[in-house]
Parts: structure tokens; sequence; C-alpha cells
């Protein structure tokens, strides 16, 4: 039997998804589980200059360069990495305005992450973030 090349194609392109339902049970996760870890860099930058610092942040296990590793990947895991979601300490600060702008990039659970807010002083940045910075 002579096959063409559009039964030929037809028979390739079947292998291929045959061979791609066959590995999916190897190659994802069970249903509900998460992946652990995090790999976060974390920059604070003061817009009036000087004084600005980046660190690094790995959670499960909790380490990096960052000075308070545990009690940060503790707030990230109390609202499961989404940043725009921390309130950490609700209250009041000044209104003096010295900006400052945190930038955060990275991997949570596998997931990337793209933070990046200007706070109207490191009083409210503090306050919004927590041990984070």
């Amino acid at each position: 039997m002579n096959f063409g090349p559009a039964a030929a194609r037809r028979t390739a392109a079947l292998g291929i998804c045959a061979a791609a339902i066959l590995s999916a049970p190897f190659c994802s996760l069970p249903a509900g589980a998460a992946v652990a870890g995090a790999k976060l860099r974390i920059t604070v930058t003061p817009d009036a200059g000087g004084g600005a610092y980046t660190m690094r942040l790995t959670c499960d296990p909790d380490r990096g360069s960052h000075p308070r590793p545990a009690p940060a990947c503790d707030v990230l895991r109390s609202v499961d990495g989404h940043i725009e979601d921390l309130d950490v300490n609700p209250g009041p600060c000044t209104l003096i305005y010295l900006p400052v702008e945190v930038e955060v990039s990275g991997i949570w659970r596998g997931e990337p992450i793209e933070y990046q807010r200007e706070f109207p002083n490191s009083c409210v940045m503090e306050r919004t973030l927590g041990p984070l910075v």
C-alpha cells in the first residue's frame, strides 16, 4: 500500500499527539499539588538618590541575602505570592513626600512574579510590605 504525503503527515501528527498524551502523567503535577519555593530579587530605590539596595530571597528553604528571610517568606505565603495583596501593618504615617520605589521579580511556586510600585515614603512601604523590604 502506498501512502501519499498528506497521509504520511496525518500519521506523523497522530503519533506526536499520542506521545504527548501518554507522557502527560509523567510531566505534570497531581491535582492540587503546589510547586514549592521561590527565587526573588527585591530592589528598593529611594527617589532622593543614595541608599538603594537589592537582596535575594528564596523560600522553601527560607534564605538568601535578605536580612530576614523567614518572616519575608511567611508574609509572601500569607498572600500566596500576590505581593499587591500585602498590607502587613496598616496604620498612620507622616505625610512627608520622599518617594521610594520597590521592584520584585522572580519565580513564586513556578509562576513568574513582576511587582513594581512607588510608595510616597518609606513608612508607607514598610507598613504595606512589612518584612519583605
